[in-house]
């Protein structure tokens, strides 16, 4: 994978800035989700600030930003909240968009409304904040599914249960 540390707990990847989570590596190999078989994937993280989808919103208001001043905008954010603490909320969402399909567990990350809040008064924005989660398995391999807000989330998933993955994900 190629990516870039920008701090011990995020990288700069493909226009995302994500928390990078190592502590679900005890998930099956695989899982069967109305009646296809999707495979756990190779790395896990959270994606916080869609950066490729956020620089044309910004641009829009004759702002000429790129994704290194948002990399710059997260780095100062994240001084005084340092959003890499998160929480499992329990809940796991089978998301189908096109031909893609995954299963992802949603969580929450400490901060990381203020982070959205202050994305909206700086660059004067009416976004919402992208729900957080962490992409587990995939129909197609490594293949996830980029859900930038609650509309997205409603659109293109339904909640699932899993018993077989209770005790790792809580």
């Amino acid at each position: 994978m190629n990516f870039t540390m920008i701090t011990p707990h995020h990288n700069h990847d493909n226009g995302y800035i994500s928390l990078i989570i190592k502590d679900l590596a005890e998930l099956p190999d695989t899982i069967t989700v109305n009646g296809k078989t999707l495979t756990r994937k190779g790395e896990f993280h959270i994606s916080l600030m869609a950066l490729k989808n956020l620089v044309p919103l910004i641009n829009e208001s004759n702002i000429s930003i790129n994704e290194d001043d948002l990399v710059q905008f997260f780095l100062e954010t994240q001084k005084d909240v340092p959003l890499s603490n998160y929480e499992l909320t329990g809940e796991l969402r089978y998301v189908k968009r096109d031909e893609r399909e995954t299963v992802v567990a949603m969580v929450n990350v400490l901060g990381v409304e203020v982070l959205f809040d202050k994305l909206r008064d700086k660059f004067s924005l009416e976004i919402p904040t992208q729900p957080t989660h962490i992409t587990i398995y995939t129909l197609q391999p490594e293949a996830g599914i980029g859900i930038l807000s609650p509309e997205e989330l409603d659109r293109d998933s339904q909640t699932i249960t899993l018993p077989e993955l209770s005790q790792y994900l809580g």
